[in-house]
């Protein structure tokens, strides 16, 4: 049994177990014009951070705030024409904070004590819109901060590697239901289509597989599933959710080399946070979530949160169902200035049914004679497909400042998922007669993670220096249980279910446990606040054994590995951040050789070259990077013996990115970008091989999104918001004569009003168009059709 990190006594005397958030105040001294001014306001109880980012768009004006001072606070409701600073001093009334102003200059700043919130007269305000730090909410479609690359509290335009971050309000905005929803606007990442992503997080990013079984789908920077069909996560309960592209392992180990996803749990808060969200919608969907915040304790020191969510709905696979039951509870305790312990936890079920892919020639997209599946039709059995999963986790994150010295994190999660499936697998099409194949599957996984690390704020003058140093190590043991065999044939013509399959047969499964642990090194070194170098180094060790319960083998596989990063980033005073990075990745190969030697991992190594705009306005941000990324050490046939695999092959994928959000008018805001990817095999020993495309990987996709509110028309509470997803031509087998799929553009709609203060109704339609498509890997899935969900929430 392994052992994980112990607090120390020192953490003890402290009352818990590790790490503080360190909030960093930014100069608070703004020049404005001093004429006071009125504007029509609509800005619902929120957030004090995202109420301070909407006023000053709709005051036309800025604010300028330290960093943090308002994170946690609430900001109250604002409606009407007014005079700025009246709106002003009604927003923050109560919050412990004021507006003050010398002259032409304005500071928020706490409310000193004995002292009255003051009325402003004659302010014009200013806000950056910057989150108060990388877990806090996202002010609107622009992040300015984020932990994942870095493991540090660090801006976007500091850091030399490609990072997408999708908050919460964007994510309500636009009413996502699962991760490849809300990463559905981001570039360089492909998910499967929504009916398989009910039961699993599976993409592949840059190129490359990054799946729940690449252990590449973090939460709160650990690593989260053993496998991918342990269900996916759900993002109501999540604060952000980072796309991080390229080889990362230098911080987090094994992983796949075209990067990761990691989510952000929701945190208590000491300011009163409620909302309840009602849905209806295509398919009998009834949905109701909540998600309330708020302080325990008279001086705010203990707070809670507590997210859940209810779902009962079918599919337009009318035998599919998507029922779902979600409950986050949350506990932080912050004793002093210096020390946080959030204690977080999160159990979801998910009762629907897998759908499973089918071969290319059997889609209708397929030019091959014969009858094809149609596309709406459910290839299952009513009374034997089945997806029942559960997954639970409970862990907490400690953080402790020491007074002029160093910062400690440690996280430590627990995670159990129990999974009990079946279904049907499609075949080929004879004589109009779909062949079938069964799967009955129980799956049992547990999995411990812990991540402890030490960062410390170096140098003076010119030079300074981030230094993080840690260890991690993860622990999963994956119980798979598996039967499959021939299911009875079903007629395309006049299908007919009810004849069942018998499940009978060895099992096929087996129980795998291993052990992942790591030792990292990284500094971020500041050259008079204009160069920013990372320097990053990381030992591991895997070790997994394997037991096949159909011959009673056991598999044994033991790894060591360094990974580094090395990045540079330029900073200028408007806001433009060019950089160039190389990055290591690594990940262990199962098997042995002809001669009975294990396989090494498979490796990857990326170099990029970038840059970031992103002015101290907060309404513009826009990121371009070129890239090459080549994994090595992939298995290849064996030219000597056919039965084996040898470690010669190549895979390369050479890529451009560009994305852009921005609000180029006051009432506009806009999300666009554009990837191109070359994803090939160059080295393989079939020679047919070497120069093909990857399958499933489009060299195309890009994306627009943009939300607009109503008040040039004079319907200021009204907001519309449409967007366009492309997915250019993909190949569906590695072959010289690879057939390609179709590209296709799928349209959303979002149409919302803000009734009041309180309530706010929408309605969001996906796939406008009911375009109707297909996606492939190796197999394929058809695509959702056009789906309608009416939202009204109340929030106080």
């Amino acid at each position: 049994m392994h052992r994980f990190p112990r607090p120390s006594t020192c953490l003890l005397r402290h009352g818990a177990a590790a790490t503080a958030v360190a909030l960093f105040a930014l100069p608070l001294a703004a020049q404005v014009d001093t004429a006071a001014t009125a504007a029509h306001f609509d800005i619902p109880a929120q957030p004090l951070p995202s109420a301070l980012a909407l006023f000053a768009r709709q005051a036309g004006a800025q604010i300028v705030f330290a960093a943090g001072l308002a994170d946690g606070l609430r900001g109250n409701a604002v409606t009407g024409r007014r005079h700025v600073d009246e709106a002003l001093a009604d927003l923050v009334r109560g919050s412990g904070l004021r507006a003050r102003r010398s002259g032409a200059t304005l500071t928020l700043e706490p409310v000193p004590a004995g002292a009255g919130v003051t009325t402003l007269t004659e302010v014009t305000v200013s806000a950056d819109g910057m989150e108060a730090s990388a877990t806090s909410p996202v002010n609107g479609y622009i992040a300015r901060r984020s932990g994942t690359a870095l493991k540090t509290d660090t801006p976007l335009r500091e850091t030399p590697q490609s990072v997408t971050v999708v908050g919460a309000q964007e994510m309500s905005a636009r009413k996502t239901d699962s991760l490849a929803d809300a990463l559905g606007y981001a570039n360089s990442i492909v998910s499967q289509p929504a009916g398989f992503s009910r039961v699993a997080d599976d993409y592949s990013i840059r190129g490359f597989d990054a799946g729940g079984r690449t252990g590449s789908v973090l939460r709160d920077g650990m690593k989260l599933q053993a496998t991918q069909f342990d269900g996916g996560q759900e993002p109501y309960g999540l604060e952000r959710v980072e796309l991080l592209r390229g080889p990362s392992s230098v911080l987090y180990g094994q992983m796949s080399p075209g990067g990761l996803v990691n989510t952000v749990s929701k945190r208590p808060t000491a300011e009163p946070l409620h909302e309840i969200v009602l849905e209806a919608g295509s398919h009998d969907r009834r949905q109701i979530a909540t998600d309330h915040a708020g302080a325990l304790s008279a001086d705010g020191s203990l707070s809670y949160r507590l997210t859940a969510l209810v779902r009962e709905s079918g599919t337009q696979l009318a035998e599919v169902n998507d029922d779902k039951r979600y409950i986050a509870p949350a506990l932080t305790w912050r004793p002093d200035a210096s020390t946080s312990f959030t204690v977080l936890a999160s159990e979801q079920r998910i009762d629907t049914k897998f759908v499973a892919p089918m071969a290319y020639d059997s889609t209708i997209y397929s030019r091959t004679a014969g009858l094809k599946i149609p596309y709406t039709l459910f290839t299952g059995e009513p009374g034997f497909d089945r997806y029942e999963g559960k997954m639970t986790t409970v862990g907490y994150l400690l953080e402790k400042s020491f007074a002029g010295g160093p910062k400690l994190r440690h996280g430590l999660r627990r995670y159990v998922a129990d999974v009990r499936y079946s279904y049907l697998t499609p075949g080929a099409v004879t004589r109009g007669n779909l062949a079938r194949r069964y799967d009955a599957r129980d799956d049992e996984s547990t999995a411990m993670t812990s991540d402890t690390s030490l960062e410390w704020q170096l140098g003076s003058g010119r030079w300074q220096h981030t230094v993080l140093a840690g260890f991690d190590i993860y622990r999963k043991d994956y119980d798979g249980q598996r039967f499959s065999g021939t299911a009875p044939m079903l007629n395309l013509a006049n299908p007919v279910y009810g004849r069942l399959p018998v499940v009978s047969g060895a099992n096929s499964g087996s129980r795998q446990v291993s052990t992942q642990s790591g030792v990292y090194l990284q500094d971020q070194v500041r050259l008079d606040e204009r160069w920013v170098m990372v320097l990053g180094g990381r030992y591991d060790w895997s070790d997994s054994r394997t037991d096949a319960y159909a011959t009673g083998v056991r598999t044994a596989q033991d790894d060591r590995k360094f990974s580094g990063r090395v990045g540079l980033v330029r900073l200028f005073d408007n806001g433009l951040a060019p950089y160039a990075s190389f990055s290591q990745s690594f990940f262990p190969a199962s098997g042995t050789d002809r001669f009975g030697a294990p396989f090494q991992p498979v490796l990857g190594e990326q170099y990029e070259v970038g840059v970031r705009y992103q002015p101290t306005d907060g309404r513009t941000s826009l990121s371009a990077a070129i890239y090459q990324l080549e994994q090595k050490n992939v298995l290849t046939e064996d030219l000597v013996d056919s039965r084996f695999d040898v470690q010669t092959g190549k895979v390369r994928s050479r890529g451009l990115e560009v994305e852009a959000r921005f609000s180029p008018l006051r009432a506009l805001s806009v999300m666009a970008s554009y990837n191109y990817t070359d994803a090939r095999t160059v080295a393989d020993n079939d020679p047919t091989l070497v120069g093909q495309r990857t399958v499933g990987v489009p060299r195309h996709t890009a994306s627009v999104w943009a939300d607009y509110q109503l008040a040039a028309l004079g319907l200021n509470r009204a907001r519309i918001a449409a967007g366009l997803r492309h997915v250019g031509p993909l190949v569906t087998a590695t072959s010289a004569s690879a057939r390609q799929t179709q590209g296709y553009t799928v349209m959303d709609l979002l149409l919302s009003y803000q009734i009041d203060a309180h309530w706010q109704a929408s309605l969001k339609v996906q796939n406008l168009t009911n375009k109707r498509y297909v996606h492939c890997l190796s197999t394929c899935r058809y695509g959702d059709e056009r789906n309608a969900v009416v939202t009204v929430a109340y929030r106080w």
